[in-house]
């Protein structure tokens, strides 16, 4: 008598095979496997008839090759990764656009949404080809990093990797230093892990900002952002710009726009100075720096020093009163580190008693780090003075001499 077709088929996916299996090749042999069970599994009485003094006989062998068949599969499921070293030359290869597969480190797959391949990394990091750049970087501060977290350049740890800080946009740090942000929390101590540059980040808390937001490495938050954009003397980086409001599940788009940062500083003489002797040089000493960023007073105090190296200009405004009716004449010039620059004096003449004068007077310095300018002077009288004046109850005061030195050029 004929029987209906029995089937039961071992309908296990890939996905779910990857979920025990460990090794691709284990995968593969599992459903060569499964294609050669489904094969032998359907038997119908119109095939075959069994005469009953061999029925015992085709029973005793069907059993010993399902016992050699669950032997196998057994072999295989407890079997090592298969280790080999062979290699493979294609013209290319084609991903499945659908196949479902799990996340996993070396594991690479087509993400049909973002139309990329994707390869599992360490910390469940999925790296999407073509859209995202890491930096591979550690962490030593002695706390874990949180993914989200903007990192600056703080040195070179073990085999020549880069170590990362939260970074602080307050100005103690030159914005050359800023390298991107974390993608997944770095613990301390030494671990080595990824800093995206360029690309997305996920799984972070945006829910201060709204969707298209740029945003900044904060001026007052070690490693946080800004949606603010901060002013000198704090450091303006544009990091990322967001995707996706949310606490947890928030995500931005990390492209730091890094520009060399420019130096900068005011510098004023708020007291009177007078020359020491009639056609001496003299050097002006400064007493108070309202703003400076890269560029300070130095000693003696007549030394302006500039920390790096590049195009300044220095721009002073002089005030200049005389004290007798008498002409007198007045030279003003700079040096860069003690010598005289060519071509850099003015002469300026006063006749009148009490008389003020305003004189502007700028000039371009190629500097080196560490070098410094100083404003000269020299007068054939005694009688003329830079001269600061009080505040009185319609204007503020006067200084003798403002200096505004501005870097131009790196």
């Amino acid at each position: 008598m004929a029987t209906a077709p029995i089937s039961r088929r071992l309908n296990l996916t890939r996905d779910q095979l990857a979920a025990f299996l460990t090794d691709q090749q284990q995968i593969r042999q599992f459903e060569l496997l499964f294609s050669v069970v489904d094969e032998l599994q359907v038997i119908t009485g119109t095939d075959f008839e069994y005469q009953a003094d061999t029925a015992a006989a085709t029973a005793n062998e069907a059993l010993a090759q399902i016992s050699r068949l669950a032997n196998a599969v057994e072999l295989l499921a407890n079997a090592p990764a298969i280790q080999n070293n062979n290699s493979v030359v294609t013209d290319y290869i084609d991903f499945d656009a659908k196949a479902p597969h799990v996340d996993r480190v070396r594991r690479m797959a087509w993400n049909g949404d973002d139309q990329t391949i994707e390869i599992g990394m360490e910390y469940g990091v999925i790296q999407q080809i073509g859209m995202e750049t890491y930096a591979r970087v550690e962490n030593t501060t002695g706390v874990t990093i949180p993914n989200g977290t903007v990192v600056g350049f703080a040195g070179v740890g073990a085999n020549n990797t880069l170590s990362v800080v939260p970074y602080l946009a307050d100005g103690s740090t030159p914005t050359l230093y800023i390298l991107g942000v974390m993608t997944h929390d770095l613990p301390d101590s030494g671990e080595v892990g990824y800093c995206t540059v360029w690309g997305h980040v996920r799984e972070v808390d945006t829910s201060a900002f709204s969707i298209g937001d740029v945003l900044y490495a904060s001026p007052t938050v070690a490693g946080a952002f800004t949606a603010t954009k901060p002013t000198a003397p704090d450091n303006v980086v544009p990091v990322a710009a967001v995707l996706k409001v949310g606490t947890t599940d928030g995500e931005i788009f990390v492209r730091p726009t890094i520009e060399q940062q420019k130096y900068y500083g005011q510098f004023l003489k708020t007291t009177d100075q007078s020359p020491t002797a009639i056609n001496t040089a003299n050097a002006i000493t400064f007493d108070s720096s309202p703003i400076s960023n890269g560029i300070s007073i130095g000693s003696p105090a007549s030394r302006i020093v500039v920390s790096e190296s590049g195009l300044y200009n220095f721009a002073a405004t002089y005030q200049l009163t005389s004290t007798s009716s008498s002409t007198k004449n007045i030279w003003l010039w700079f040096r860069v580190d003690g010598v005289d620059v060519t071509d850099s004096s003015i002469l300026v003449t006063l006749s009148s008693n009490n008389e003020y004068k305003a004189i502007c007077r700028s000039d371009f310095f190629t500097l080196d780090a560490n070098q410094y300018v100083q404003l000269m002077w020299a007068a054939d009288s005694t009688a003329v003075t830079l001269d600061a004046v009080a505040p009185t109850a319609f204007a503020p005061s006067s200084p003798a001499l403002i200096l505004a030195v501005t870097q131009v050029q790196q």
